[in-house]
């Protein structure tokens, strides 16, 4: 009985086998070998993260795209950058500003996470969170809509926004950190 699942064997197949040419190009872009790998081993992790992977038509050009984007957007957040990782990162073609394809498809894969468990929610706490967070609409017209007090609409809202907290949560395998968990509360708050 094989222990591997269908990504990981995708993964030894169209991606892996390419390690070495995914650290050389990271070594160039970062010029130091445990920046590089570290670069490597995020890329790896994206790709893990994604929910269509089996769709990429070229698994190794989407890898080499990842590393190089997130060699850039550490450039861009380094406080001191050494001379010559500006100039690799400088002379690589910077695209246009949308969304990589990996964020694109994490983005989906998020956006789908969420629609499941909106259709698993209760209707009227579905309807609440819809008409508020999706419609735009304040509190008092979502009342009027769903004839319902306004303290009722929030009370929906509290709910819907813990549950997809909870899922999100579940779905990522671990508890939420303290940080996330204070953020959450305080969207809470904001409703």
């Amino acid at each position: 009985m094989s222990m591997l699942r269908d990504i990981d064997i995708w993964f030894a197949d169209h991606v892996f086998v390419f390690h070495q040419e995914h650290r050389r190009y990271a070594l160039s872009l970062v010029r130091q070998m445990e920046e590089a790998e570290e670069l490597v081993q995020e890329a790896y992790a994206r790709l893990f993260a994604l929910e269509k992977w089996a769709a990429i038509a070229s698994p190794h050009g989407f890898t080499m795209r990842i590393i190089r984007n997130l060699a850039i957007e550490r450039f861009r957040r380094a406080d001191v950058v050494r001379i010559d990782q500006g100039a690799a990162l400088l002379s690589l073609e910077i695209a246009d500003q949308d969304p990589t394809p990996d964020v694109v498809a994490m983005d989906r894969s998020e956006l789908n996470h969420i629609a499941r468990v909106m259709q698993d929610m209760p209707p009227r706490m579905r309807e609440a969170l819809y008409l508020r967070r999706i419609e735009g609409l304040p509190p008092a017209l979502v009342a009027e809509k769903m004839n319902i007090s306004v303290s009722t609409v929030e009370t929906h809202l509290v709910r819907a926004l813990r549950l997809l907290v909870e899922r999100r949560n579940q779905a990522d395998g671990s508890k939420a950190e303290q940080s996330s968990q204070c953020e959450s509360r305080g969207r809470l708050e904001q409703v």
